[in-house]
């Protein structure tokens, strides 16, 4: 027996059938979605409502305000519900009185949102309530004068009634509250629009005294340029806004940096070769770059740009000499570019300072002297940044000196530059020997005094390392200048005296030498003749031989003076005496060509007879002379097994016999020549070694085995003799 529900509905089948379904399908979270979302229904729609009577419109208005009320109880700054009821009431029920109400409630809750002001301003003008809205304007500028929003929404409704009265008077109201620039701009758009000129200029005149910026004076003078229609009264005009404008940026210290200063400038410039005034604007240009209290004003790329301008503009318009000077300035800002880019580049400094020489300012050459000599060279050797950076200083002193006639201008350069010189590690001969110059040049009584000490000084500062030869040089040649023979030899002294002492690879020859030549100069052959002995003993000495390498120069030198003096014998035996002493071949062969290149002694006497120059003739007296030292060489260097040396001597002999020998002398010297024999060395490693095999050697080695073999020979025959006797 079925069961079934009120409505006829089968419960126990329905079961079997949920439980049949169910096993045959497993059931998820997604398709118990799936069948909810299929089987949704569309969406709830509010059944309209239709008012039959007055008290049903009293009651539906009665919910609806109790609702925005419930809904602005519980958020008064939900400002959108404020509108939204505002309008209800507008749209809905044409209240005004109540929509007041709303904006009313609403501006209490926040007197500061604008939006509120505006929307409530909109719809007394949607609504043609003009005196509303233009009282609730009145209103809203005065609680709140700062809010430029209100003030322009006063003025474009007032000028959209055509109250263009009522407009200025809003402005000026407005401007008495010192707004931003945008308010003035916007008066003076106003009466733009309407072509009131005079009364712009009049806004203008304010508004620069209110903001005098570079920006506020452009916008004047771009009014009076370009907006205003020309007439005669515009030229006078405008130039005296220029002048004003720029009187008033450059003494009001607030604006002195304007960054608009730079383009009133060149507007001016600019404007006024436009109207051929071509001397003001010639005079604006050259008062902008050459004024040093106005240029320093602009940055250097605003100086080169106001530069080609005015190169450009005197091409084109200028004569002469104004093209000139525009180069020139042109130049000045360029090389103003390059020393800010690098100021240490002193032949740009040269060349800057060289352009102020030409304009005879000698305080702003001065200035820029100082200047230069700030940027001292960061290198610790003497280098070629150095040389340039001492010679502004040389230059300076002698401007000094010569152009300005400072004497104590030029003095204190000089001393200054030595001052900034590290000494210790190098120095420059020229800055001593010029302020020595300078002394004497400008101090008669004790000039000379005064360059002695500053010579001294130098050498004693200068020398520490190494001696400086230039100075030296410098401070001899003063000397002999003024026959100060003791000073000058003293100085010689001293010279030779720091080279020996200091850690130096300088020669000490040339300058002995020059020593010695002086010495010459004067006449004094017994000095000349003990400064070389002395060179060649200080060369015997181990802790001064190496400044006096080679020797040679000295022993060689000191042969030339003996044969100029006609000191034959010293010189013989100085060469004899220094071949035997340093075992050197060519000191042999020195004097072997020595001994024919003086003259004999019937030719020396011959010589003295007359006063004309006779050519020296080798004699066979020279050629036996010579031949005996090479033989006395050879034998020399054969005693001591030195076969080398004596084959070289046997080489200058042959060679001197080629010249001056004949055919048996050159035989004989060839006999002599030794034979070269090269063996391996033991290793096979080191170089072959040579031995000199010679001819005399050889024959002197067999005479003595001849010798050894008769002696051999009588003593065998003694011996049997001695034998035979026994017997």
């Amino acid at each position: 027996m079925s069961s079934t529900n009120e409505n006829g509905y089968d419960s126990r089948s329905n079961a079997t059938e949920t439980k049949d379904r169910s096993a045959g399908v497993q059931v998820s979270s997604e398709g118990i979605l799936k069948d909810a979302y299929d089987t949704k229904g569309g969406d709830v729609k509010r059944p309209s409502q239709k008012i039959q009577d007055l008290e049903e419109l009293r009651s539906y208005q009665l919910n609806k305000r109790r609702e925005f009320e419930q809904h602005l109880n519980k958020n008064r700054l939900n400002y959108g519900q404020w509108l939204r009821y505002a309008r209800w009431e507008i749209d809905m029920n044409h209240d005004f009185a109540r929509a007041r109400s709303i904006f009313e409630r609403a501006l209490e809750v926040d007197v500061e949102h604008i939006p509120f002001w505006t929307h409530y301003v909109q719809f007394e003008l949607t609504h043609r309530n003009i005196n509303h809205a233009r009282n609730l304007l009145d209103r809203g500028v005065t609680v709140l004068p700062m809010r430029s929003k209100l003030w322009f929404l006063y003025v474009q409704t007032e000028e959209t009634l055509n109250n263009y009265e009522n407009v200025r008077t809003i402005f000026e109201r407005w401007l008495a509250w010192k707004p931003s620039e945008l308010a003035w701009d916007a008066y003076i758009s106003f009466e733009l629009r309407y072509d009131e000129y005079e009364n712009c200029r009049n806004i203008y005149r304010r508004y620069v005294n209110e903001f005098h910026s570079g920006k506020t004076w452009l916008q004047w003078i771009y009014f009076e340029t370009k907006e205003v229609p020309l007439s005669n009264q515009s030229v006078p005009r405008i130039r005296r806004i220029f002048e004003l404008c720029v009187d008033t940026l450059l003494h009001d210290p607030t604006t002195r940096n304007d960054p608009e200063l730079a383009e009133i400038f060149d507007s001016w410039a600019a404007w006024e070769a436009s109207t051929k005034e071509y001397e003001r604007a010639h005079a604006i240009y050259r008062e902008l770059l050459n004024n040093e209290n106005i240029s320093k004003l602009f940055s250097r790329e605003q100086r080169l740009k106001f530069q080609e301008k005015y190169t450009t503009f005197e091409k084109i318009h200028g004569n002469k000499e104004n093209i000139e000077e525009s180069i020139v300035m042109s130049r000045k800002m360029r090389y103003e570019a390059e020393l800010a880019h690098n100021p240490n580049d002193y032949d740009t400094w040269w060349k800057y300072i060289k352009i102020f020489e030409n304009d005879q300012n000698e305080g702003l050459v001065r200035i820029k002297f100082h200047e230069a000599f700030n940027y001292k060279p960061s290198d610790n050797f003497k280098s070629i940044a150095w040389r340039r950076y001492v010679f502004l200083y040389i230059k300076c002193a002698l401007w000094e000196e010569f152009t300005c006639r400072n004497i104590e201008g030029a003095r204190e350069t000089w001393i200054k530059c030595l001052s900034v010189i590290p000494h210790a590690k190098f120095s420059f001969a020229k800055i001593w020997f010029g302020l020595a110059q300078f002394e004497i040049r400008n101090d008669e009584d004790s000039g000379l005094t005064k360059a002695r000490k500053v010579l001294g000084k130098s050498i004693g500062q200068s020398c520490v390392q190494r001696p400086k030869i230039k100075i030296f040089k410098n401070y001899i040649s003063l000397e002999k200048t003024l026959g100060e023979w003791k000073r000058v030899r003293m100085l010689y002294e001293k010279w030779l005296e720091t080279i020996l002492t200091t850690q130096t690879d300088e020669k000490a020859i040339p300058i002995l030498l020059e020593y010695i030549e002086f010495e010459r100069e004067q006449d004094n052959e017994e000095r000349c003749e003990a400064l070389y002995k002395l060179g060649l003993q200080l060369y015997d000495i181990q802790q001064t031989r190496s400044k006096f390498y080679p020797v040679e120069t000295v022993w060689k030198s000191l042969v030339e003076f003996y044969k100029e003096e006609f000191k034959y014998s010293e010189a013989r035996d100085l060469l004899d005496d220094l071949a035997k002493k340093y075992e050197d071949p060519n000191i042999w062969i020195s004097l072997a060509i020595f001994e024919s290149s003086i003259p004999t002694p019937e030719q020396f006497a011959q010589f003295q007879l007359t006063d004309e120059d006779i050519e020296l003739e080798i004699t066979e007296t020279h050629r036996e002379n010579s031949r005996d030292i090479y033989k006395r060489a050879c034998q020399f260097f054969k005693d001591l097994g030195q076969d080398e040396e004596r084959e070289i001597i046997l080489r200058a002999w042959k060679r001197y016999e080629m010249l001056q020998g004949t055919k048996e002398t050159q035989e004989e010297v060839e006999q002599k020549m030794p034979r070269i024999v090269e063996q391996d060395s033991a290793d096979g490693k080191s170089e072959r070694k040579v031995t000199y095999v010679f001819p005399e050697d050889e024959k002197a080695a067999q005479e003595q085995q001849d010798k050894q073999k008769i002696s051999i020979s009588k003593f065998m025959a003694n011996a049997q003799q001695w034998v035979a006797s026994q017997k």
